[in-house]
Order: C-alpha cells, then sequence, then structure tokens
C-alpha cells in the first residue's frame, strides 16, 4: 500500500467531470482547491462534483481549501507586457484594475512600506526589480528599475524580500474564502503565509463558530515562520512546505535546509507534512518530467515528507493525469526502498496518552505479525499519531463520520471503514472487521490490532488495545 499522499490542485485543466474521475483513479489522494482564484462561490460546483466521485467510485473523497492569505499580487491589465532590463517603471498601489501603462497592485500599503533601494520581485521571483523612488504613503506610486526582465500578465505574485508588509494572515477575502469552505464541507483548511502562531487563530476561531473541527495546514512560506516554526505547529494540525515563495523570500540555496527542518519538526509531532512547488514543473508542458524532478519527489519523500503536490502541472497544464500517474509510480518506487517502522512522533506530539496507547498499538502489531491496524477514531487524531510510527502494515481508521473519513486520505498509509458505534466498543471493532472481511480487505487467518476508546470505542478517549484474528469459519477469536 503506497503511504505517501499525492494532492492534486484543480483549475480548468482538471475540473470537468471526467477528468476528476481521472485524477481519482490514477492515484490523486486530495484534490486541492486555491481559493486565490476567482470568487468562492464560483468553486460551489466544483465540490459537488467532486463529492458525485464516491458514488461512481465508492471512494471517500478529500478536499483541501486553500485560503489566497496575505499575498501581495499584481491587479488587473491588459495583455501581457515585456519587461527589458534597464526600463523604468511605476506601480501604483491600491488599485485592482489599470488600463494605463502603470502596474496596478491591489495592496495600497505597499507604496508607504517600501523604501528606495528595496527589492521586489514578481512571477515568482522571475522578475526583479529595484525600488528607485516611493512616494512613502499609501495608496500612491513606487518608482522601480528593472534588473532581471521578463514577460509579466495580470495577477502575478509580489514578494518583498525583507520588509514585514502590514497585512493580516486571515484578511477579508480570507474570511469570505474560509466561510465558503467550511459551508461547503473542505475536510482540510490552509492557511497561506503564516507568519507566527497568531496568524492561526482567526482560522481556528471561525472553524470553532461554524461548530466544526476541520483541521488547519499552515504553510510556510515566510522567513518569519522559519523563526517561529515550533509555536506555529504547535497551533496548527498540519503543515506545507510552500517552496514557491519560501524560495523567492530566502536565498535559493537555503530552500533545502529549510525543507529539510520543516520536515522535521513536523515528524516530531506526528504531523502530516505537504511538500509543495514545481515538483514536476516541467510536465505543465512536457509529458514527461525531467530527472531532477524525479529525484526532488523522491528526495522529499525519502526525507519524510507524508504527502507531495502538484500545482498549475494539474490546475492548469497539458498532462494533468501523466502528472499524477508519475507523482504516484515515483512515491511507489521510493517507498519500496525506505526501511519501515523507522519513525516515530517524539515528545513534541500533542495528544500524549494517545500516543502512548498508539505507540503500544504497533508494537503489539509487530510482535504479533498482525496484518492489520483498526483504530478507531471521531476526528483522526489516533490514526495520525499511529501512521506517525511508518508500520510496515494497513493502518485503517474506524469511524461513524463520512467528514472523518474523508479527512484520512492525507494521513500517510490510512485507509478509512464506516460504522456505527455500539455502546460496546469491542462490539464496534469486531463490526469493523466483519466489514472489512466481507470487502476482501482482510483474509482468514490473519491477526488484527485494535485501537479504540472504552465503553465507547469512536467517541470514547482512545485507551484500549485489542488482539483479534479472523478465523476461517468467518468468526473472531480474542473477543474475550
Amino acid at each position: 500500500m503506497r503511504r505517501t499522499r499525492v494532492v492534486a490542485t484543480i483549475g480548468p485543466a482538471s475540473w470537468s467531470e471526467e477528468n476528476l474521475q481521472a485524477l481519482l483513479n490514477a492515484g490523486a489522494d486530495v484534490f486541492r482547491l486555491n481559493y486565490s482564484h476567482g470568487e468562492p462561490e464560483d468553486k460551489t460546483e466544483l465540490y459537488e462534483r467532486i463529492r458525485n466521485l464516491e458514488s461512481k467510485s465508492n471512494i471517500k473523497t478529500c478536499i483541501l481549501a486553500d485560503l489566497p492569505g496575505p499575498k501581495l499580487r499584481l491587479g488587473n491589465f491588459k495583455g501581457v507586457r515585456l519587461l527589458n532590463n534597464g526600463d523604468e517603471i511605476r506601480l501604483i498601489c491600491g488599485l485592482k484594475s489599470h488600463d494605463g501603462p502603470e502596474f496596478p497592485v491591489e495592496y495600497g500599503g505597499l507604496s508607504a512600506e517600501l523604501k528606495n533601494g528595496d527589492s521586489v520581485l514578481l512571477a515568482d521571483g522571475i522578475i526583479r526589480l529595484t525600488v528607485k523612488n516611493s512616494s512613502g504613503e499609501p495608496n500612491s506610486f513606487v518608482d522601480c528599475i528593472v534588473e532581471d526582465g521578463g514577460p509579466l500578465t495580470s495577477r502575478k505574485g509580489i514578494n518583498v524580500p525583507g520588509t514585514m508588509v502590514d497585512l493580516p494572515a486571515i484578511g477579508p477575502k480570507d474570511k469570505a474564502a474560509l466561510a465558503h469552505a467550511l459551508e461547503a464541507g473542505a475536510d482540510w483548511i490552509a492557511v497561506s503565509y503564516v507568519r507566527t502562531a497568531e496568524d492561526i487563530r482567526p482560522a481556528r476561531e471561525a472553524i470553532k463558530a461554524a461548530g466544526k473541527h476541520t483541521p488547519i495546514i499552515a504553510k510556510i512560506e515566510h522567513p518569519a515562520a522559519l523563526l517561529n516554526l515550533h509555536s506555529i505547529l504547535e497551533a496548527a494540525d498540519a503543515v506545507m512546505v510552500a517552496r514557491g515563495d519560501l524560495g523567492v523570500e530566502i536565498p535559493l540555496e537555503q530552500v533545502p535546509l529549510a525543507q529539510q527542518n520543516i520536515i522535521d519538526a513536523a515528524l516530531m509531532r506526528g504531523m502530516v507534512v505537504i511538500v509543495a512547488t514545481q515538483m514536476l514543473e516541467s510536465m505543465t508542458y512536457n509529458p514527461r518530467p525531467t530527472r531532477a524532478e524525479v529525484s526532488d519527489v523522491s528526495t522529499a519523500i525519502r526525507h519524510g515528507g507524508t504527502a507531495v503536490m502538484l500545482s498549475g502541472e494539474t490546475a492548469s497544464g497539458d498532462h494533468p493525469i501523466a502528472a499524477v500517474e508519475t507523482m504516484v509510480k515515483i512515491a511507489i518506487a521510493t517507498e519500496q526502498g525506505l526501511e519501515s517502522s523507522g519513525g516515530k512522533p517524539g515528545a513534541l506530539s500533542k495528544f500524549r496518552s494517545t500516543r502512548a496507547v498508539a505507540h503500544a498499538g504497533v508494537e503489539l502489531a509487530n510482535a504479533s505479525s498482525a496484518r492489520h491496524i483498526l483504530v478507531a477514531t471521531e476526528h483522526g487524531n489516533a490514526p495520525r499519531l499511529v501512521a506517525g510510527y511508518r508500520p510496515d502494515l494497513e493502518v485503517i481508521a474506524v469511524t461513524n463520520r463520512v467528514r472523518a473519513a474523508r479527512r484520512m486520505r492525507l494521513l500517510p498509509g490510512v485507509a478509512s471503514v464506516i460504522v456505527d458505534e455500539d455502546k460496546r466498543g469491542s462490539v464496534t471493532m469486531q463490526r469493523a472487521i466483519h466489514k472489512l472481511a466481507d470487502q476482501g480487505i482482510i483474509k482468514k487467518g490473519e491477526r488484527i490490532v485494535s485501537i479504540s476508546g472504552s465503553p465507547l470505542a469512536i467517541s470514547g478517549a482512545t485507551s484500549t488495545i485489542r488482539l483479534y484474528r479472523l478465523e476461517q469459519d468467518g468468526s473472531i477469536s480474542g473477543t474475550e
């Protein structure tokens, strides 16, 4: 069973029902919806299309809603403009669109925050400007000299390394996107451009106010986040190494070490860690990746990344299905060369009593040569911690909630089964075993480790471990 999860960003190249089904069949585990593009309500139909796949494939779908965050962007202007080295250009801040020769910038405060000599990077750092003259006032102008030119179109990102932009992590656009995502039923929420643990709080409060337990992914893409990494991870439920903006905000040569530090800190907490951006970038236009890209994906997995993400490759590329198929092949080949059961959530992980039970369950599975670990869960914490030990056998989350089963799709090596919860925990877990046996997942003669709450298996606190065996006559031994 493949442990590494594949996240596919959905866009014009992949949002048809046919292509969504093809992505799922190719091995996409999670569908990412990027709220930086379009209006939130435009994605309502896309949620419905993705959920409709469940009835056709008998597979639960998982949707990751990625909030815009305090990302600086150019406004709208016509056509493609070519900037040459030495050109002098003017940015007009506080405009969503502009028809003149100047370039609009949505954020009005940028003209007050930039100073002469500051660097401004456009389009993921491809174009580099130096500030020649800044008005020092909000909603005004910034004159720049083009140091490294290139073609430029509307809505490209802006990075200002070394300048702390005074934008909230959850602004008005994020609030609207978050409200829509929660109402539409997103399974994970990614908060962009997190700089401190405090940046997580508004999203957490909004989720709580909506009466939900949707987990939060902190996207690490700013130098301040590297300084505050441990406190951010304490506030979040998962983390994404967003190498696009991170590689613009810090020197390129520092990105690999930053990536490893983020992965290590996440694994110490038993957290999901997604490695993202330009993993198979050449497949946006070509049917095959470069050798360097294949090595990049493999390295991310070998270093501990639990998920790898495709962005433009599947959102707007020419070969979205092939990109997913390639990512899956790389993951499978890489995992074959990895040692299992080598990792473990460290003392920094939350839910320490659950972690202790999870560890004991994995040890029992190893000692008894069990083939499956069944973990009862209401929100996903127990199977996440079990998966953190990287057991060399199948982990199956047992839940009575569709939302929890969908959420499991992002956890490494975790499948799910939905059953009704009995007042006795052992009955609930045996019910799951029988259902999995009927599906051919658990075979006669196999041993199963059960981790659950007591007396209620799913909604009770994780505290109980049992060893079962499915006998040849279909009965379950070890029930006493």
